[in-house]
C-alpha cells in the first residue's frame, strides 16, 4: 500500500463515528452518561476490586479454553484462576482472599453447567474492527469467545458484575445485534447465536438473530448514530442503574433518583 493510500485510509477511519456494543448500550441506557464518558471524557468512578475480579476471571477462562478438551477439568479451571488472580484492586489481603473465593465459586458453578470438552473454541479474547464508510460508522470491539457449532459461529460473552440477564431484553437488544453483525463480518462467517453467562448468578441465556432481523436492526442503529451525532440535549434517564453510574456525582437527576444513598456512593474512589 502506498503512503498516499495509507493516509487516505487513516483519514477515512478518523472521520467515521466510532461505535461498539458497549457504547451503544450506554447511549440507550442514558444519553447523559454517554456524554460524560465518551464526549466530555470525565473521570470515572470505579470499583477497583470488581474490575480486578472481572479481569482475572476472563483471563482464567481464556486460558482454560486454550487447553486440550480432555484437560478442561474443574481443578484446571480453578488453577488457571489462581495463576491469573490480580489482588491489586483490593484494599487488604483479607479482602483479596474473599474476592478470590467469590471468583472460585463463580467458576465452579460455571463449570458444572455443561460439558466443556465438547466446546470448539476458535477465538479467545479476539479483537475485531471494520468500517462502514457508506454509513459513516466504524465498529470495533472484542469477543470473549467464539465457538464453532456445525456450519456457524456462536458468540460467547461473560458477565461478572451486577449484570442480570433478562430474556426479553436480551432478545430485543440492539447492542447484541451489532455484536452479531460485526463478528460475522470480521470473521467472514454467519453468527446467528449469542450466548451470555451471568457468572455471578450462575445463569446462561441464549439469543438468536436471523438475517432479516439483523438488516432491520442495522437500519435502526444507523438512525441512532445519526441522532447521537447531532445530540445536544443529552437528557438523563433516571432509574435503578443510577446507583451504579460512574458519574453520579455530576448528575442532579441521578442523585435525586438514588436519594439518601447518594452521598455514600459518591464517596467511592474516582480515577482518570
Amino acid at each position: 500500500m502506498s503512503g498516499h493510500q495509507e493516509a487516505r485510509l487513516f483519514d477515512e477511519v478518523e472521520s467515521l463515528f466510532e461505535l461498539n456494543p458497549s457504547r451503544l448500550q450506554t447511549y440507550l441506557d442514558c444519553p447523559r452518561q454517554y456524554r460524560y464518558r465518551y464526549v466530555d471524557h470525565r473521570p470515572e468512578r470505579r470499583s477497583f476490586p470488581q474490575t480486578a475480579l472481572g479481569r482475572s476471571v476472563h483471563r482464567a477462562l481464556r486460558d482454560f479454553y486454550a487447553l486440550p478438551p480432555a484437560d478442561r477439568t474443574e481443578s484446571n479451571l480453578i488453577l488457571n484462576l489462581r495463576h491469573a488472580w490480580d489482588p491489586s484492586g483490593y484494599p487488604s489481603g483479607e479482602a483479596a482472599r474473599s474476592g478470590l473465593a467469590r471468583a472460585e465459586d463463580m467458576l465452579r458453578r460455571f463449570h458444572a453447567m455443561e460439558d466443556h470438552s465438547k466446546v470448539r473454541a476458535i477465538a479467545l479474547e479476539s479483537k475485531f474492527a471494520l468500517s462502514h464508510p457508506g454509513a459513516g460508522i466504524y465498529v470495533w470491539g472484542r469477543v470473549d469467545r467464539l465457538d464453532a457449532d456445525g456450519d456457524e459461529y456462536v458468540v460467547v460473552d461473560y458477565k461478572t458484575g451486577t449484570y442480570r440477564l433478562d430474556e426479553a431484553s436480551i432478545d430485543g437488544s440492539l447492542p447484541l445485534s451489532l455484536y452479531a453483525m460485526a463478528v460475522s463480518q470480521a470473521f467472514r462467517k454467519r453468527v446467528s447465536r449469542i450466548v451470555l453467562y451471568d457468572l455471578a448468578a450462575g445463569r446462561r441465556v441464549e439469543t438468536s438473530r436471523n438475517p432479516a432481523r439483523l438488516a432491520d436492526d442495522w437500519m435502526e442503529i444507523q438512525s441512532l448514530v445519526a441522532r447521537m451525532r447531532g445530540e445536544s440535549s443529552w437528557e438523563a434517564t433516571p432509574g435503578h442503574l443510577c446507583r451504579y453510574c460512574d458519574f453520579l456525582v455530576c448528575c442532579p437527576e441521578g442523585k435525586a433518583e438514588v436519594g439518601p444513598d447518594a452521598p455514600a456512593l459518591m464517596r467511592r474512589t474516582f480515577r482518570r
